[in-house]
């Protein structure tokens, strides 16, 4: 008869059941034909104790199912169980649970534990070497035989504790490039989601200058065609420089999440860019830190995403070498103006690779932003030890398509240190 509503208590199994359903076995018959006498020993095999024997060391070697879920007890099981198999001994000596569970237990456990796991593996190893003292006659071969098994049972706990030290450094490894892989995906997409929304607010301001000026072309059109002409030719300046930020979007916009919005970004405003560096700077200059500045070349005209990728590289690099290099780090920042592309380099005294792991503070998903954005840009950036000595960040980033010259005045306001 079934019971609406009641149903059978399950047994819920370790997930290594399936693969321990055929290790377990495999264990018990390595120690059968290598571990015991019991195949030597033929006027043995009809009494009942060599069926007892089998079905002991078949026992005690369950609980190694369990041996990842719960291994320092596992251990101790094992231990015990081996410990009271010495009145089957040398016909059935349990000696291969032992070498297993102690792998489990470095595995899993900190070293101190493993350690004292491995003195306590001496106990029944040794047990299981003085086995032979039952089977050998001369006291000769008594003596050499307890002492090679020893020196085997030894190795083999030493090697088995070994193993289980190695598997545990590459596992923190593994977990540890996942856990980085992770932030740096995180700090991708963080970035990707900003760069759209300052791009949005590009893109609008360009549209919303478009509009201003249709208007006001078509107010005009009858009486100032010169002004009509003016205004035709800031559309279409504004219109290419419009879809070549649109197509930047598009690239941002693949791994990002459109519906992110935060309190406003809806809002028309100036992005900041490199005529904004004179307040950074002098901002950075007032926390004590001296600042080397140095510009070469004439400064051309960049598209807004890229003026504002420039302006977020200095901001970021010249923040990390405060951040984790101090104040004595002596910073250098270099704008060089080549013919087609713009070159950031920012140098300092202090290798932040190795400042950054003495503290609990991390440049790399502020890295790791600033690569998402200088690609988005079409830029190239490379930051790391330089062979001088100290750190250096290099960013390129292309200039616009119309090389048109701008204002000299802004360049020159902290163009000195």
């Amino acid at each position: 008869m079934k019971i609406p509503g009641w149903r059978p208590n399950r047994i819920h199994m370790p997930p290594s059941a399936k693969r321990d359903a055929l290790l377990i076995p495999a264990l018990f018959l390595l120690n059968c034909f290598v571990f015991s006498t019991w195949s030597k020993l033929g006027q043995v095999a009809t009494k009942p104790s060599l069926l007892l024997a089998w079905l002991y060391g078949l026992a005690i070697l369950v609980p190694l199912a369990w041996r990842d879920r719960a291994p320092v007890t596992v251990f101790t099981i094992q231990c015990l169980l081996t410990v009271a198999a010495w009145p089957f001994m040398p016909l059935y000596t349990p000696v291969v649970g032992v070498p297993v569970a102690l792998y489990a237990v470095s595995v899993h456990r900190s070293k101190k534990v493993s350690l004292l796991a491995l003195l306590a593996s001496l106990i029944p190893n040794g047990l299981a070497a003085a086995a032979s003292f039952r089977t050998e006659s001369p006291p000769t071969d008594q003596l050499v035989s307890f002492i090679s098994n020893a020196v085997f049972f030894v190795i083999v706990a030493g090697g088995a504790w070994g193993l289980g030290r190695v598997s545990r450094a590459s596992r923190r490894h593994v977990q540890h490039l996942e856990r980085e892989r992770e932030t740096v995906r995180e700090a991708v997409t963080a970035e990707r989601r900003r760069i759209a929304r300052e791009l949005h607010d590009i893109v609008s301001h360009a549209v919303t200058v478009i509009v201003l000026q249709a208007a006001g072309a078509a107010r005009v059109a009858d009486t100032d065609f010169a002004q009509v002409t003016q205004s035709l030719t800031h559309i279409e300046t504004m219109g290419k420089q419009a879809m070549a930020e649109l197509r930047r979007l598009l690239g941002v916009l693949e791994a990002s999440n459109p519906t992110h919005h935060t309190a406003g970004t809806g809002e028309l405003g100036p992005q900041p860019g490199l005529a904004d560096l004179t307040e950074l700077l002098t901002s950075l200059q007032t926390t004590g830190m001296p600042l080397t500045i140095h510009v070469e070349g004439t400064r051309r005209n960049l598209d807004p995403s890229v003026d504002l990728a420039a302006y977020r590289i200095v901001q970021e690099g010249l923040t990390n070498v405060l951040k984790h290099a101090g104040k004595d780090s002596n910073p250098r920042l270099r704008l060089i103006w080549e013919a087609h592309s713009l070159l950031i380099q920012i140098d300092n005294d202090t290798n932040l690779t190795q400042a950054h792991r003495e503290q609990t503070l991390s440049i790399g998903r502020g890295l790791a932003g600033l690569r998402e954005r200088v690609h988005a840009a079409s830029g190239h950036l490379h930051a790391g030890p330089h062979h001088k000595g100290g750190y250096r960040l290099t960013a390129t980033l292309p200039l616009a398509s119309s090389e048109s010259r701008g204002d000299q005045g802004k360049v020159s306001a902290w163009s000195e240190s």
